[in-house]
């Protein structure tokens, strides 16, 4: 590894229990895994489960989901996740359907402006996420590859940008 860590916040609120986000959420979630996995990007993953808690879930990528992924429960506190994140110095993936109470929306507008640029990707889960979640940094589920397309670290001895490797 590159020594890089990529935390990918998976949203655990109420709002996600519907529609089959658990299991979108669970899909994306392994597609970034497998891309990392696969040489495409070089980091280590740290997965992060938040609703009204932020933690680090103990979880080897090689393994299923972990449980409470399905857990989904309770509201989210933008404040647990800033204080859980903020001092660290890797890139953050939010997998979330922005469903945010008005105080934790602008919370996270002020922690978004103060983290270094090309730090944070939101992808957008579920087809009733939030119309208001948008920006450069917002992708829908549909195109998180587009979010991972050279925002993570190629690893050095890849030739995945070999244009020999074009079609």
């Amino acid at each position: 590894m590159s020594g890089d860590v990529l935390y990918l916040v998976c949203d655990i609120s109420g709002s996600m229990s519907e529609n089959g986000k658990p299991l979108l959420l669970r899909g994306v979630a392994r597609e970034i895994e497998q891309f990392i996995r696969l040489g495409y990007a070089s980091c280590e993953i740290k997965l992060v489960f938040w609703n009204e808690t932020a933690a680090i879930c103990d979880w080897n990528p090689d393994d299923d989901f972990p449980e409470q992924m399905y857990n989904c429960r309770g509201r989210t506190n933008m404040a647990a996740l800033r204080d859980m994140l903020e001092a660290s110095n890797g890139k953050m993936i939010l997998l979330t359907d922005g469903w945010w109470s008005k105080e934790d929306s602008q919370l996270f507008k002020r922690w978004k402006n103060s983290m270094m640029p090309d730090t944070l990707r939101i992808i957008k889960i579920g087809g009733d996420a939030n119309p208001l979640l948008k920006g450069d940094d917002v992708f829908s589920s549909d195109n998180f590859f587009d979010a991972l397309d050279g925002w993570l670290k190629i690893p050095a001895n890849s030739t995945l940008d070999n244009e020999e490797d074009e079609w």
